[in-house]
């Protein structure tokens, strides 16, 4: 190996690392959320206001399977397969759901090279026909409506979750960010008709197993997105990010 190929390999090594971090962090800042319509539910993978969907092929088949998806109408609870599909996980809903909810299952984050123990990370989502009407949280980390108007509340593990940072954005992409009380609750202005998805994230220091390996910290994104049919006419979302 000649000198210059000796100066190359460890400043490769570098990069790819570095490449391989970059994806990872990516991943980790990206969201899940539900879009529901005409009997047809849609988890997408990506940044809801930023008009970013994720396709396959591509970062969505990073996914370990199809999430399975649960439909609660009235007192009944329901399962949904679905499948995948070019931009979403595609599923086909029945009757009038109350809500939808769905967990992706993302491989351990391998976190050795920086002298760090796995991370298991864990997005979720929710969906709600509307604000008007309570829903139970069943997910280690929820968001859930009160049934006050633009009152919303998160819940981590069945507790709830004071000054966890909960970010709205509205139909038009445009976000605020909340912090919640003692009562994990956060109240919003939502004065446009449309869709808007919620998020919140936490993360748990106490180690765990999942998937068949050990890991030393849970990291949790949850979304809530829900549909005004009342309001001022919002903005449309910005144009999709061009594809590198």
């Amino acid at each position: 190996m000649s000198s210059n190929q000796r100066l190359q390999a460890p400043l490769l090594a570098a990069l790819l690392a570095c490449a391989a971090l970059t994806a990872v962090s990516t991943a980790h800042a990206h969201q899940v959320w539900l879009e529901n319509a005409g009997g047809q539910a849609r988890l997408h993978f990506g940044e809801f206001n930023e008009n970013l969907r994720e396709t396959s092929p591509g970062r969505l088949d990073q996914f370990k399977g199809v999430p399975a998806l649960e439909q609660r109408t009235g007192g009944t609870t329901q399962r949904a397969e679905g499948q995948l599909g070019k931009d979403a996980f595609v599923y086909t809903t029945t009757g009038t759901p109350d809500t939808l909810f769905a967990a992706a299952t993302y491989p351990l984050i391998d976190r050795s090279k920086r002298n760090l123990p796995a991370m298991f990370w864990q997005p979720s989502a929710r969906w709600v026909a509307g604000l008007a009407q309570p829903v139970a949280p069943t997910a280690p980390l929820d968001l859930v409506p009160t049934g006050k108007p633009g009152q919303l509340k998160v819940v981590y593990k069945g507790a709830p979750l004071p000054k966890a940072k909960v970010q709205l954005a509205a139909p038009s992409g445009w976000t605020r960010e909340a912090e919640a009380g003692e009562d994990g609750t956060v109240t919003f202005v939502t004065p446009w008709k449309g869709q808007y998805v919620a998020e919140v994230k936490h993360s748990d220091k106490t180690p765990g197993e999942a998937q068949g390996g050990q890991y030393g910290e849970a990291s949790y994104v949850t979304t809530l997105t829900f549909v005004l049919a009342d309001g001022m006419a919002s903005p449309a979302l910005p144009e999709p990010p061009k594809a590198h």
